[in-house]
């Protein structure tokens, strides 16, 4: 995991200088896949929607919310919902360097069962904009929901402008147990900035 981080820092940072750095107003909406490699060795696949956003407030704060619904094998559903805030100063003209932390509400229903669950997740990374198109972005993710035990997780992102205010991306994120990837469309709401 560090290696990846590693190399995403070394890219922003030695990354032309040809952009401004990442916009925080947006909205975005993506279509998921996630796989979940069990212990005992059972695999459940599932896929989903996800709808999120973020606006910033100023000062290198931004404030950020999502919802997540994926629908697994065997009738099991899940629902998760995120709100937080983030402070995302420039380390470079075109990369900024984002830390997060956000209240996580998850719902799974199931075998005539449902569970909800509250807690938390905290993240570093790095988001830059390699050019005036493309943007690349990665970060560790601590997730604690309920359990005490919380999991640490990599992630990544790519984003392509293909107007000032409408880009197209792909991602994944990954711990030892649990992959989800997807694409998404993000729409920008203030470009003058």
């Amino acid at each position: 995991m560090s290696r990846v981080f590693s190399c995403l820092v070394l890219a922003a940072l030695g990354a032309p200088a040809l952009a401004d750095g990442p916009n925080y107003n947006f909205v975005q909406a993506s279509y998921q896949w996630v796989d979940i490699d069990e212990e005992f060795g059972i695999d459940i696949d599932g896929d989903g929607f996800g709808l999120s956003g973020s606006f910033d407030v100023g000062q290198d704060v931004h404030v950020f919310g999502g919802y997540q619904q994926f629908d697994f094998d065997f009738g099991i559903d899940l629902d998760e919902l995120a709100l937080g805030i983030g402070w995302h100063p420039g380390i470079s003209q075109n990369t900024d360097l984002v830390l997060t932390l956000a209240y996580v509400n998850a719902e799974a229903d199931g075998f005539g069962v449902s569970a909800d669950e509250d807690g938390y997740s905290a993240s570093v990374g790095l988001r830059s904009m390699l050019t005036e198109r493309f943007e690349l972005a990665g970060s560790l993710v601590y997730t604690d929901i309920g359990s005490g035990d919380g999991d640490v997780s990599v992630a990544g992102q790519t984003w392509y402008n293909l107007t000032e205010s409408f880009a197209i991306g792909a991602g994944a994120e990954a711990d030892d147990d649990v992959v989800v990837y997807g694409i998404g469309v993000r729409l920008y709401f203030d470009t003058a900035r």
